[in-house]
C-alpha cells in the first residue's frame, strides 16, 4: 500500500495557492488532513488583500515514481468537479490545478473546503445509512459523465483465503467471477463511495469528496463498494440494510454479479491503512472482520 509523503506545501506551493485568491493574498496556516490513503491533503487558511479569510484544500499526488498518473488524476478530478459545479450535489468547488507539479512539486489540485467531518460513530445508524443511500441514488441520477468505470478486481489473484471458515463461499464467488458480468444499466457513479469520503455536520450530510474516480458504469459498483466497507467496519446487518435502502429509494435492483465482485476484493492486509484512515474516530474490530465479510458475501451469492 502506497504511503504518501506528508511534508507540508513549500513556499512556492503556498504562493500558488494564495494566487487563486488574487494579488496580495497570502497563506497564514496549513494543517494536514488525515484519512487519505493515496494522496497528501492539507487544509490551508488564506487571507486575501482586503483581509477576508478563506479555507481551501490542497490535494497532492506525492508518489515520486508516478508523476504521469498523478497528472492524469488531477485532470480527471478537475473535469468531474467542473461538471458537478452546476448540480446541487454537496461537492467541493474547483479553484486551480497544477498537473505538472510546476508550483507544488507534485501534481496538485486546489479546491474549496466543505464544512463537516467524517462520522464513523453515528448516533442514529439507520438514519445515517438512509441519508447515504439517498445521496448515492441522487448521484446516480446526475447528468454527468466520466471515463468508463474500470474494474479494480484482479481475477488472476482470486483464491480461497487461508483464514476462511466457509471456503465454499469463495469457491462459488470465484467461479462466478470467471463468467462475464451480468448486463446492467450504466450511469454516472462515484466509484469510491464509502464512509471515509462523506462529511457530516449536525447530523446531516454536508459533503461528498474524492471524485477522482468518477466514472460512467454500473451503479451497483458503488453499492457493492460501500457494502464491503460496512461489513469491514460494522456488521453484515449494516451492509444488508444499505442494500435495502438503496433499492427502495432508487427503484433499482442491485446487480448481484457486481455486488459479489466488490466483496471478493476484500483483503485482511488492509488493516494497516484502515488504522490510518480511521485514526481515533472509532475502535476497529479486526477479530470479527473476516466473518462479517463472509456473511455479506453469502447474502450476495444468494441473490445471484
Amino acid at each position: 500500500m502506497f504511503n504518501p509523503i506528508t511534508t507540508p506545501p513549500n513556499d512556492a506551493a503556498r504562493a500558488w495557492v494564495a494566487s487563486a485568491y488574487g494579488e496580495g493574498a497570502h497563506v497564514t496556516a496549513t494543517k494536514r488532513l488525515t484519512g487519505g490513503a493515496t494522496t497528501t491533503m492539507h487544509l490551508l487558511t488564506i487571507d486575501d488583500r482586503i483581509g477576508t479569510r478563506h479555507h481551501a484544500v490542497l490535494r497532492r499526488w506525492t508518489d515520486e515514481d508516478d508523476h504521469v498518473a498523478g497528472a492524469d488524476c488531477v485532470r480527471r478530478e478537475a473535469d468531474i468537479l467542473t461538471q458537478l459545479a452546476s448540480t446541487d450535489l454537496p461537492v467541493p468547488r474547483l479553484l486551480a490545478i497544477d498537473p505538472s507539479g510546476t508550483h507544488c512539486g507534485h501534481a496538485a489540485l486546489l479546491m474549496t473546503r466543505l464544512p463537516g467531518r467524517i462520522d464513523l460513530q453515528p448516533k442514529r445508524p439507520d438514519e445515517w445509512l438512509r441519508m447515504m443511500a439517498t445521496m448515492l441514488a441522487k448521484i446516480h441520477q446526475t447528468p454527468a459523465h466520466g471515463p468508463p468505470a474500470e474494474s479494480w478486481l484482479n481475477k488472476e489473484s482470486l483464491a480461497i483465503p487461508d483464514w476462511s471458515t466457509r471456503p465454499e463461499l469463495w469457491r462459488d464467488a470465484i467461479a462466478l467471477m470467471s463468467e462475464p458480468p451480468t448486463p446492467d444499466e450504466e450511469c454516472f457513479i462515484h466509484h469510491d463511495y464509502q464512509q471515509f469520503n462523506i462529511l457530516w455536520r449536525r447530523g446531516s450530510m454536508s459533503g461528498v469528496v474524492d471524485w477522482v474516480w468518477g466514472s460512467t458504469g454500473s451503479p451497483s459498483i458503488d453499492v457493492g463498494h460501500i457494502r464491503m466497507n460496512m461489513a469491514i467496519l460494522y456488521s453484515h446487518e449494516h451492509a444488508q440494510r444499505f442494500l435495502e435502502l438503496y433499492e427502495s429509494i432508487s427503484g433499482r435492483t442491485v446487480n448481484a454479479w457486481r455486488d459479489v465482485s466488490e466483496l471478493v476484493q476484500y483483503a485482511p492486509d488492509w488493516q494497516s491503512f484502515l488504522v490510518d484512515q480511521v485514526g481515533s474516530r472509532m475502535v476497529l474490530d479486526f477479530e470479527g472482520m473476516n466473518d462479517r465479510v463472509e456473511q455479506t458475501l453469502a447474502d450476495a451469492l444468494r441473490r445471484v
